[in-house]
């Protein structure tokens, strides 16, 4: 067995000026931060992800889904259970469609929200960091030169290869590039190898607009040459520029970026994710992030109400509480993109010359660098009754926080990524118990079948087929008692980086195995978790267990 990561970023440098500049700060994100097993970010290219995710639908799952392309929404008609939606069909044609539930998912100018949820009253406004600006975007497909293509480039004489001579002048990673006249961002996109730059710079008062591309090159230009003293004294006192004939600029367009959020996520049976219910500047790299994160919140709690049936007074309190936690998680992840900004966009030659010289200093020791990245990239996201006093977590329990993700494997099996085995059976919840002793194996299965009983937990929400047994212990022993009682299928175990190595794959740098068990006192037993991987409530025994229990069946009741 192989695993392959994801293409991710690498290292976000930033500079000043352009990215030919030293860097005054790098951010290392190959390492797992975050603490799930995974790539901290990746350079996805979207349309191939569009189109991966169509070709998935088609292929596994179009017994539920269908995806109908080349539609237009015109008019929709609210029902007590349902709605109505008309649209124009590709042939044309007027067709409608009856749905338990209307997302707009379609963009920050879509229909969902500009025709059918403004005139309730819904819109974007201004959050905590109001930031209005017009930037340039423009997507680059660099072809390679050789020395068949072009025989006079300077640099085959000094033996550079054509990936050489790429690299020397396409830098990995992602840069910030501050300047106190034209902020950019820049940096290579999509699948390794494809060729893709992203370069996105600010519009000042005095530009003009009438001629874009013109006014890219005249801005980028002196990106692609480099000194030619930098590859060999021979080239003192020129300049050698990547041919521009290998550079084919496929998008160019300015766009204004402003940090905006809707006013109400929902109206009765429709609501807004991503950007048709919030939009991100340029620089801080949130955008199609939260859209998933939106998403992923809102499909569990969907599946779960129609399978509940619930009442028109719960589904209210429920998306008022999925709203109130998107809300949390936007201010979040503004922070992030305010902070980033004031790096990128700092316009002062006196602050902006003593941060960089600070951040250089920290950069000049590598455990300082290391704990200020660590910073940056952990997992910072905790939910709170106070800015979610309706959400589906109990914070004075331990909820709120994501769950950290470890390979883990059963007994003679193959290791796999604990997300998908400590929720196995979406939209239901997940218990995951720690087996630390023989006791605790003993004890467990009658606890937790007690608690399930006790607190009238509705299958919907939780069954004993979604209890993992994660057990901690040695693999002697306490294995042989979950295997006495029938557990063998639900007992996991986490791998260790020599394990992994040895099934031939790569852990990220950074992996370890505890992860999971320390996000928690070394009291917890029992961890009630959520279908989108964030913690419900810790337990130390099945008496808290069940009163746990009896908080989540309550949430999702009309009691």
């Amino acid at each position: 067995m192989h695993f392959y990561r994801l293409p991710d970023i690498g290292v976000l440098h930033f500079h000043r000026g352009n990215f030919r500049q030293p860097t005054f700060m790098n951010f290392d994100i190959t390492v797992d931060w975050a603490e799930q097993a995974v790539s901290n970010n990746i350079t996805q290219f979207q349309p191939n992800y569009e189109r991966e995710i169509r070709n998935l639908i088609a292929q596994s799952y179009s017994h539920t889904c269908e995806v109908r392309t080349g539609c237009e929404a015109i008019a929709c008609e609210e029902r007590d259970d349902h709605s109505i939606v008309e649209y124009i069909a590709r042939d044309g044609s007027h067709q409608f469609v009856r749905t338990a539930w209307l997302v707009g998912a379609d963009g920050k100018r879509g229909v969902v929200r500009k025709r059918f949820l403004e005139p309730q009253g819904i819109r974007q406004v201004d959050g905590f960091y109001k930031y209005v600006g017009t930037w340039v975007a423009a997507n680059l497909h660099i072809t390679i030169p050789t020395p068949q293509s072009h025989p006079e480039f300077p640099l085959w004489r000094l033996g550079y290869t054509p990936q050489e001579v790429h690299d020397a002048f396409w830098p990995s990673g992602f840069h910030f590039c501050n300047s106190s006249s034209r902020p950019a961002v820049s940096g290579r996109f999509g699948p390794p190898n494809s060729g893709f730059w992203r370069h996105e710079y600010s519009v000042e008062p005095d530009d003009a607009l009438d001629d874009v591309e013109e006014g890219f090159w005249r801005q980028f230009g002196p990106w692609t040459k480099v000194p030619g003293s930098q590859f060999s004294k021979t080239l003192r006192n020129t300049l050698v520029e990547f041919p521009r004939d290998c550079i084919r600029l496929i998008r160019c367009r300015p766009f204004t970026f402003a940090t905006k959020i809707v006013n109400r996520w929902f109206s009765r049976r429709t609501m807004l994710i991503g950007d048709a219910a919030h939009v991100f500047p340029p620089f801080g790299g949130q955008g199609i992030a939260a859209g998933i994160r939106d998403a992923q919140s809102l499909s569990w709690r969907l599946a779960l109400m129609s399978n509940l049936g619930v009442s028109v007074q719960l589904r209210e309190r429920i998306l008022e509480g999925w709203s109130q936690e998107r809300r949390h998680a936007w201010n979040s992840a503004t922070l992030a993109t305010k902070l980033n900004g004031s790096i990128v966009n700092d316009r002062s030659l006196v602050s902006g010359w003593i941060y960089r010289v600070c951040m250089r200093v920290v950069w000049l020791f590598p455990c300082l660098a290391r704990w200020r990245t660590r910073r940056a990239f952990r997992d910072k996201l905790i939910y709170n009754a106070r800015t979610c006093p309706d959400g589906f977590f109990l914070e004075q329990k331990g909820g709120g926080r994501k769950v950290a993700q470890v390979w883990v494997r059963r007994r003679d099996t193959a290791p796999v990524l604990s997300d998908t085995v400590f929720l196995r059976n979406l939209p239901r919840l997940g218990l995951i118990v720690f087996v630390r002793s023989v006791v605790d194996a003993e004890t467990a299965v009658g606890e937790v079948d007690e608690a399930i009983y006790q607190a009238g937990v509705s299958p919907e929400l939780l069954t004993t087929m979604d209890v993992t047994y994660y057990c901690l212990a040695s693999k002697g022993i306490v294995a042989k008692v979950l295997e006495k009682l029938g557990l063998v299928d639900q007992t996991y175990y986490p791998c260790r980086e020599e394990e992994l190595k040895e099934e031939g794959i790569s852990p990220i740098r950074g992996y370890c195995e505890t992860a999971v068990q320390d996000r928690y006192p070394s009291s917890t037993k029992y961890v009630l978790m959520r279908p989108d991987f964030f913690v419900h409530s810790l337990a130390a025994n099945g008496r808290e267990l069940r009163a746990n229990l009896q908080a989540a069946n309550e949430y999702f009741s009309d009691l």
